[in-house]
């Protein structure tokens, strides 16, 4: 039987997973997971990017244990913007940044005065760390090492570059760069040099399904496989993946890629690219075969995950159930932050800045010990963004949802799913939890010439997936709840007290 390896790497965890199709469906089985995490070295932030290479060996090594040493394809799909830097001999010159690194603070003072000349190129949306940000900042450091580089590749892509494959960058991660003109879906060179970054450091651009090499033969003999096995590109930016996995008929829905970062968005033929989806800073992100994903990021479940960190500290043992089902017995309402604020970007310790921050706006709140009641107010709030989102997107894309599609990690917690068609007044529809993974195995099928098409590997998705259905409840607690939310922002936008 014919066999993928996907591998799927999250801000938080990354998962090696075997699929093959069956029937019309796709039989999935998790092989291995770990966590990745960025990490403190000498005062910055990075990825250990050696480490994620031999997890995916050790992957590697469990699928051959289990099936044998035939296996079709391997493809990476992995977090967008950031990249590693390689010399001529495709040799990494240093382990790369991590997003959050306070590098890019301040990134956008160079960026805002050509917003409307760069938005009408690449319709990407202005964030401080967005791929042209991170490398504005690395030509100005005289310390850096990017002088020596020959080109940088996405984080996915520099994988896909250790294990055997071409030099290339995939088209999906490439695109949310803003480096990159959106309608030729090539890079514009116009971008890169008027803010001082060489065009011969972009490399080539493929795309999703594109066969881009051979898994090395020194790890295929290392692993228990046998030489050959393809390297396929799947959508490396993880939301394209993702979205390619919605369980949909259509085009009348959103669709919310729920992880560590929540990626609101809905999916068009051709990219907005006019004043009102720029003043809205929307993004216009690559999708797979062709589409154009309309999509705003919205800070998802990293609050909630820095939030665990520090309770873990004195109670190793609460999971995320424990504090899912804490939060459902918590005072409803009982506050309201907006998840974007720039003070849960990276705090020291979230549960303080979550109480600082609700202090600043005049709101009562709890202690930062208190996980239920903290973990109440982040899922209520992130339920309360995504509404507003979601009003922006449909504002500036001319189109209305009849139902909200939740994929990913996020679309296994109920209470934030009932909150999420609540606060938007919306069914939801929750599954798959391994999105990002099925999209992924199901390119290299494609690019494998076993699917042809997007609505027949949708065909697929549904076929093996079980979704989860939420309606909306409690109307008017909750468009109570969106007026406070929207004064809330309001008064941040103007500098003025907010009165609760």
């Amino acid at each position: 039987m014919k066999r993928y390896f996907a591998v799927d790497l999250g801000a938080e965890s990354g998962r090696c997973i075997a699929g093959c199709l069956e029937n019309g469906t796709l039989i999935m089985d998790e092989l291995h997971r770990f966590p990745t995490q960025y990490f403190l070295c000498a005062g910055t932030l990075r990825w250990n990017i050696y480490r994620f290479y031999e997890e995916i060996c050790t992957g590697l090594r469990g699928y051959a244990a289990k099936y044998g040493p035939e296996l079709c394809s391997i493809g990476v799909d992995t977090w967008g913007c950031d990249y590693a830097l390689f010399d001529a001999d495709n040799r990494l010159l240093d382990l790369p940044y991590a997003y959050r690194d306070s590098r890019v603070q301040g990134s956008l003072e160079r960026i805002l005065p050509h917003r409307e000349w760069l938005y009408g190129k690449t319709g990407i949306q202005f964030l401080e760390f967005n791929t042209l940000n991170q490398l504005i900042r690395e030509y100005e450091n005289p310390g850096s090492r990017v002088n020596l580089a020959a080109r940088f590749l996405f984080m996915g892509d520099a994988l896909h570059l250790l294990l055997g494959a071409r030099p290339v960058c995939e088209y999906t991660t490439a695109s949310i760069s803003m480096m990159v003109d959106t309608g030729a879906k090539q890079w514009d060179s116009e971008i890169v040099t008027r803010f001082g970054i060489p065009a011969g450091i972009c490399p080539e651009l493929c795309f999703a399904g594109d066969v881009i090499g051979v898994l090395r033969d020194d790890i295929a003999d290392s692993v228990g496989l046998k030489r050959g096995v393809q390297i396929i590109a799947p959508a490396v930016h993880d939301t394209a993946s993702a979205a390619l996995a919605i369980p949909a008929k259509g085009s009348s829905f959103a669709f919310i890629s729920s992880g560590t970062w929540s990626i609101f968005g809905t999916e068009l033929g051709e990219p907005v690219l006019d004043r009102t989806a720029c003043e809205l800073n929307m993004s216009n992100s690559g999708g797979a075969l062709g589409k154009s994903l309309f999509l705003k990021n919205v800070m998802g479940l990293w609050i909630l995950q820095q939030c665990k960190r520090q309770w873990n500290k004195t109670n190793p043992g609460l999971d995320y159930h424990t504090i899912m089902t804490m939060a459902e017995t918590a005072k409803p309402f009982f506050a309201v932050l907006d998840p974007d604020a720039p003070d849960f970007f990276n705090p020291e310790n979230m549960c303080e800045a979550i109480c600082a921050y609700l202090k600043k706006t005049g709101q009562s709140g709890p202690g930062p010990g208190d996980a239920g009641q903290i973990s109440r107010i982040v899922y209520e709030s992130l339920a309360l963004k995504y509404r507003n989102v979601l009003e922006r997107i449909q504002k500036a894309a001319h189109k209305t949802a009849g139902t909200i599609h939740v994929v990913g990690g996020g679309s296994k917690d109920r209470l934030l799913n009932s909150f999420i068609a609540s606060a938007a007044a919306l069914p939801v529809q929750a599954g798959p939890p391994e999105g990002t993974a099925m999209g992924n195995l199901l390119l290299q099928a494609y690019g494998s010439g076993d699917l042809s098409s997007i609505d027949e590997i949708r065909s697929v998705v549904a076929a093996s997936t079980e979704v989860s259905g939420y309606a909306p409840a409690e109307a008017a607690r909750w468009e109570d709840a969106y007026r406070r939310f929207t004064n809330l922002a309001s008064c941040q936008d103007t500098g003025e007290e907010c009165n609760h």
